[in-house]
């Protein structure tokens, strides 16, 4: 259950944040809903910077960087979220047997997740460091928030 709010708090996030900067919100944050670890890192590595925003590295890298972040929390959400349940486990067990059993298995699954996660992040940080163009820097404002500026620029001169 943790899974589907997260990623709706992070749409919900995704559509304020690209309607601000000029691009797609609805298209961004239903994208992000359904396709959350890796659309939610795509959106960081591709909206419209602001004015003063850096950028550095290019889109695979930053795709790559920053899906390893959100990889990271997803995953520490899933952790603590499997140890919700086995607490709960736990407390309806009376038998110690039932108990270590229970501890044995929340063990495993917990290393799974780790396994899961290490695996994924360096792939991701492999691809990313391959994909990497350090003579490649946007600076703010890009896209429609360029347009935009350059249209008040003009204005004012």
């Amino acid at each position: 259950m943790w899974y589907p709010v997260l990623y709706f708090i992070f749409a919900i996030w995704v559509f304020f944040d690209s309607k601000k900067r000029k691009g797609t919100p609805w298209i961004s944050a239903i994208v992000v809903l359904l396709f959350g670890p890796l659309m939610l890192p795509y959106y960081f590595a591709t909206r419209n910077l602001k004015e003063g925003e850096v950028r550095e590295g290019g889109m695979g890298w930053n795709w790559m960087k920053n899906l390893i972040i959100f990889w990271t929390i997803t995953c520490i959400i899933w952790g603590i979220a499997a140890m919700s349940e086995v607490s709960k486990t736990m407390e309806a067990t009376q038998k110690v047997t039932d108990q270590l059993g229970t501890a044995i298995g929340a063990g495993i699954g917990l290393g799974l997740i780790f396994v899961i996660w290490f695996v994924i992040t360096l792939v991701a940080l492999v691809i990313g460091l391959l994909l990497k163009k350090s003579s490649i820097v946007e600076k703010g404002p890009t896209g429609a928030l360029a347009v935009e500026a350059s249209t008040r620029q003009a204005t004012n001169s």
